[in-house]
């Protein structure tokens, strides 16, 4: 009998644990869902590291989806790895006029206490070997603009996982603070975005657009992109 109080006792913190990654996938709630994308509605108090988040949140907000275009589309990332570094848009064009339409729409659908939680799963390459790329964010408007924080940056998801619609959308939770990472978004000039501060440091995944001018952002064209010429 001593042994087995004691074992559930040795049980109960990993009860507790699996418990909490389970809330997490629950607290989520699916509003919108096409084949390579789906937005969640998660309760403020359910993003992790909540505490960093100073500004009340101005939702629901109206996006016109090219303006979504303009502020997005001109983003750039750089991923370290062994073999190299590559440079890249963090949305391909097909997938940022698909993308952007469907999250002008949750926006406008998300209560004061909400953010947005996307995932984009894209194949921009659209050849016999290659594999999708998902993407994952945080988003929502406060006082400072659009906040945009992203988790995955164009992470590989293999092929037998990419058509099964409740694997490709189980993905770790985003993080607001500063963590070690292969992927950092490049600032160039003339982008008009900044980064945000987080405990007096530059999270280079945590973006805010002002939105007093939309005017002033504005889709560049793209000379190249990976590397090669292409215009996705």
């Amino acid at each position: 009998m001593k042994f087995y109080i004691s074992k559930k006792i040795l049980l109960f913190p990993l009860v507790v644990t699996l418990l909490q990654c389970a809330s997490f996938y629950q607290s989520k709630q699916l509003v919108y869902s096409t084949r390579n994308s789906a937005f969640y509605k998660m309760p403020k108090d359910e993003i992790k590291n909540k505490e960093l988040i100073k500004e009340k949140f101005k939702h629901p907000h109206k996006f016109e989806p090219d303006k979504l275009i303009n502020m997005f589309g001109n983003l750039r990332f750089k991923k370290y790895t062994r073999i190299g570094n590559l440079q890249d848009y963090v949305f391909h064009l097909n997938e940022l006029s698909t993308l952007a339409v469907d999250l002008a729409q949750v926006f406008e659908n998300i209560k004061p206490d909400e953010c947005v939680m996307g995932i984009s799963m894209f194949d921009h390459t659209q050849s016999v070997i290659s594999n999708n790329k998902r993407t994952t964010f945080l988003a929502w408007v406060d006082s400072q603009g659009l906040n945009l924080v992203l988790g995955e940056i164009q992470s590989d998801v293999p092929r037998d996982t990419a058509t099964n619609f409740f694997e490709w959308t189980q993905v770790p939770q985003i993080s607001l603070a500063i963590l070690p990472d292969q992927n950092e978004i490049e600032q160039e000039k003339d982008q008009l975005f900044s980064f945000n501060k987080v405990k007096g440091y530059t999270s280079n995944k945590w973006l805010l657009f002002s939105l007093e001018d939309l005017a002033k952002y504005q889709l560049k064209d793209r000379k190249y992109n990976s590397g090669k010429k292409n215009d996705n």
